[in-house]
């Protein structure tokens, strides 16, 4: 016996976006690509979560000291989002599994 189709959800997008959607989806199909964007806006965001773990450490540190862990964690997350535009990290989601 065959597995029912899963529901599906028909979808006006207007052409700026979906030529955008296109254009970002690689080698994935447009279906895939809007759900995998969708499920995202679901997890926490780890900028959130990153600014939470860092905020108890940054209090005790000297001003400059401070200045520097900023800048070094800023470069650190320019590094991460350019080499990987397409998974997160799961450790900063809150998500261990």
């Amino acid at each position: 016996m065959s597995l029912p189709d899963p529901p599906s959800f028909h979808l006006r997008l207007t052409p700026e976006l979906k030529a955008k959607l296109l254009a970002a989806k690689g080698r994935n199909s447009l279906n895939k690509e809007i759900l995998e964007r969708l499920d995202r806006t679901f997890d926490p965001d780890p900028a959130l979560r990153l600014a939470e773990i860092l905020r108890p450490v940054l209090a005790t540190l000297a001003e400059d000291d401070r200045t520097k862990m900023l800048d070094l964690t800023a470069s650190a997350v320019d590094i991460l989002a350019r080499t990987s535009t397409r998974k997160r990290p799961r450790a900063l989601s809150g998500d261990d599994s």
